[in-house]
Parts: C-alpha cells; structure tokens; sequence
C-alpha cells in the first residue's frame, strides 16, 4: 500500500523510495536531530487540534489501514464534525489527515507542519490527500489547507491556536497538482512491483527536501576523503555534481584553478604542499585586534517548536548554558579548569534570567569576548536584553567587545589540508592541535551541540528516567571543551607569527 510519506519520499527520489518499501537497511539512519523534529512534529500536532476542539481521533492501528478507514466512515456518518487523524484509502493509496472539519459548503482538510513557512513538498502533501478524497468522493469537500507555526508569535500564559499558527489555501494549487500527482503514484506503483533498484544518478535530490538515509549507497566512498571535490570550501552542490559529472572527482584532476574562490585555491594548494598554508600578516591582523584579557565564550541553546514559556517564540534559540576561560595576558598558560566558569540553568525554569545575571557576574569589566562564529553568541545576548530589560545595557555592551576566531580562517589566514572545506571548529582544533587528549571531542559522552540540547531537554521532559547529575557533567565537560578548545586554537595562532 503507496501512503502519503512513501510518496513524498518517492517524488524526491525513486531509488530511495525503491530500497525504503524492500526493507533495505539504511546506511545513514536518521540522527539525533531527525528525532526531535519528529517529537516537534508530534508537539505541533496535539496543539493544531485546539484549532477544532471537541472532535474525534482516529487512532493508529499498525498494519490495519483498512480498519481505520471503517472508524473513519463511521464518525462522518455518526455525525462528527471535526476528525483528527482521519484515514482514507483508494485505489492501494492510503492517506491520514490531519485535521477535518465540516463547514456548510463541505469538509475542509488541513495538512500540519510544524515548519515555520509552507515548502512546495508540504503542497504534495496535501495535494496527494486531496487527490484521495476527490476520488474517493464520498462526501462533499470544501478547501485544503497547509497549517505552519507563525515565527512571529510569543507565548503569552497559555497559547491561543488562531495566532500560533499560519493557515494557507492551497486548493487551487492542489486541483493544479492532480495529474502530476496521478502520473507519479502510476509510476511509483510499477517501481514497487520491479525487483530491480533504480538507477538514478546523484544529485540535489539526495539531500533535499531531506536528507536521504540511503546516502553512502549512492555517493561514492571517497566522497569524504582530504582531496574529494566534495569538500571544496563553500562550492554550491550543483557545481559540485557537474565536476564529478565530468569525471573530475579529486582535486588531482582540477586544471582550471583560477575559476575557484580565493579560499578554495588555498585548499588546493595546502593539499598539494600536504602542508598548511599560512599568512602571517592576516593573522597578525587578527591578533592586533584583541584585548586582555580574553574571555573565550559559548553557549549552549535549546529550541522549542512550541514555546513553554513566557515571550519564547517557536524555534526561538534559548541559551541554557555558558562557559569562560579567561586568559589576563599574552603568557599566562590555562589548564583546562584554570580561570573557568561555568552554568547550567535549572531544566524545569525558564533559563534567561539566570544566565544572564550569572554571566554578567562572571564575565570581567574589560578586554576581548572571543567566540567562534561570534554572531550566534552575540544574537544570544541581543534576546537576553530584550527579555530582561533592566539588564540591557550590561548585556549589549558585552557584544561591543566581541571578537571572532574563525575570522583568521575563514579571512585565508590559515587553511589546513585536513580542514577538508570546513572551517568548524570541530575540524580545525584536531588539525590545528593534534593528538591530544584533553582536546578530543570524540572522548566525550556529548560531544556536539545537538546532544547537549537533546540531553538538556530529556532532563525537562523525563528527569524520572534521568541520571541528573552525570547529565550536567557531561554538559560541563562539552561547552568546557569549546572554550578551552578557542584558547589551544589562538595560542597555535600566536605561534605562527612567532615562526
């Protein structure tokens, strides 16, 4: 049976839709991300049926697609007004929707997303439903709808569904998608029968509208490797693919040099001296910026589809924790727990007020903020001040003395080959300060910033089922590390102009 999800899966791609429905184990499983986004989902999807109060749920039966249609007809016949859930099936097409709801004119179906603007795929979506019930015709239909979350909206006590949501008429464009939709299942449903796998060559497709969770089958395997076009700095996809259209799949085979940005040469020329390739004067440009002493700063942010607390905004960048190195003078040494401060804010509160009057306590009166990729800290802090007003201009005043570490990278004063294209700072601390321990991120138990957001928020939503305190270590050893990391990174920097 061809559902909904198959076949938004299939109009992306064919392969992928082929391995999927023969239960071909995926080589790149969906990660920590894709999880929360399905629990977003899920949060979304409870608070849309506010927008219909008092209706009726068709309940998920696994594998019984033809039961929950007969629940279905049932409620329309007995009388329902609103039905969430509700299941379909026509012609092997099985398809659940949403919210219904009956007006004077007919049903009207709303297809939820808990994006915050309405995709073309979320139009398929609801083009494939409306395609279903048209055919079906067994009741009269109104309008479709595609349901997102209004970015613009802050909580206020409780949430009002009227305003936390977008609504958007797609009739017209899913009466338009009816015979794209047709010839699409037509050939999604031959694809199903065949035992052979597709053949389709790689492309945009592979990582939009999602990433494809049978990625490694298709790419090739040296598609990661220091010399693979692949990680050329910054180059679109779609130039990407037509050099490797064009069998030029190493940095080996590039001749026409000139045509790449002024960092992308930088990176052919680092591989090709398997050295890195340094200018001092840059770097010396960089350094004559800073200030002592250094306040190495980061934090660590969560994010909500919906808000739980007052003046949160959808997705709205909650930072939870922070960390500081300080450094008073060009040769004071740090340890990786010298001068350091640290907080985590209680997981049940709203965390704003707390970091920011701990960070103001903690941060000194002078000198440079140093981050990496300063602007997510410095936004961080604009929101700080607008949520706590009486600490605004203590707050804003930190963001006059930022200064970003990635700027010497990023700016061609330093490229490693081992960079592979990237100037995170996961990538640049190994090749930058190799073989060292206290610096190896993969040694932690939380070693990116998803993980401490999802370990963060499990400590919210299931403390019973969490070991609390090992929770906030392995934060603190995590966001420690990212500031330690920045004091090891600049130390290497001044080394270089030392030479």
């Amino acid at each position: 049976m061809l559902s909904k999800s198959k076949f938004i899966l299939g109009q992306q791609c064919v392969k992928s839709f082929w391995l999927d429905i023969n239960n071909i184990e995926p080589s790149n499983p969906p990660d920590d991300g894709a999880k929360e986004r399905l629990r977003a989902g899920n949060e979304v999807g409870d608070i849309s049926k506010q927008l219909f109060s008092g209706g009726e749920e068709v309940p998920y039966l696994s594998g019984q697609e033809k039961e929950m249609f007969e629940i279905t007809k049932k409620l329309i016949d007995e009388g329902a007004t609103s039905i969430y859930e509700a299941s379909f099936i026509y012609d092997d097409i099985f398809v659940r929707v949403d919210l219904m709801n009956k007006t004077d004119k007919g049903w009207d179906i709303y297809e939820v997303k808990s994006s915050s603007s309405k995709k073309s795929y979320h139009e398929y979506d609801a083009s494939i439903q409306w395609y279903v019930l048209k055919k079906l015709n067994i009741f009269d239909l109104n309008e479709v709808f595609i349901v997102t979350l209004n970015s613009k909206f802050s909580k206020k006590k409780k949430i009002s569904p009227i305003n936390f949501f977008n609504i958007h008429p797609v009739t017209e464009i899913a009466d338009i998608n009816k015979l794209e939709v047709e010839d699409k299942i037509n050939e999604l449903k031959e694809i199903s029968k065949s035992p052979e796998e597709p053949i389709l060559k790689i492309g945009s497709h592979c990582k939009k509208p999602h990433a494809c969770v049978y990625l490694d089958k298709c790419w090739p395997t040296n598609m990661n490797e220091i010399n693979s076009v692949f990680k050329l700095y910054k180059l679109p996809l779609k130039k990407k693919l037509k050099l490797y259209d064009e069998g030029i799949d190493t940095f080996e085979k590039i001749t026409n040099i000139d045509s790449f940005s002024s960092i992308q040469q930088l990176q052919l020329e680092a591989y090709k001296l398997n050295a890195p390739v340094i200018n001092k004067d840059k770097i010396a440009t960089f350094i004559n910026k800073i200030k002592y002493p250094i306040s190495y700063f980061d934090f660590e942010t969560f994010t909500d589809a919906v808000p739980i607390f007052e003046k949160q905004k959808p997705y709205m960048q909650m930072p939870f924790q922070y960390s500081i190195h300080i450094q008073r003078n060009k040769d004071e040494e740090l340890g990786i727990s010298d001068n350091h401060f640290q907080f985590i804010a209680d997981h049940d509160k709203d965390p704003r007020r707390s970091i920011a009057e701990d960070m103001i306590k903690n941060f000194p009166k002078e000198g440079s903020i140093m981050a990496y990729n300063e602007s997510f800290e410095k936004r961080r802090i604009e929101s700080l001040a607008e949520y706590c007003p009486d600490l605004s201009d203590e707050l804003l005043a930190l963001n006059e003395r930022f200064i970003d570490l990635i700027e010497p990278f990023r700016g061609g004063g330093f490229y490693h080959p081992k960079f592979k294209g990237s100037f995170s700072i996961k990538d640049v601390l190994p090749a930058i300060c190799p073989n060292n321990q206290e610096l190896d991120y993969k040694a932690l138990d939380i070693s990116n910033g998803g993980m401490a957001m999802s370990a963060y928020k499990e400590l919210r939503n299931n403390p019973k089922n969490t070991d609390i305190e090992t929770t906030r270590k392995n934060l603190f050893k995590y966001c420690r590390l990212d500031t330690y990391a920045m004091y090891a990174i600049y130390k290497k920097l001044l080394g270089f102009v030392n030479i």
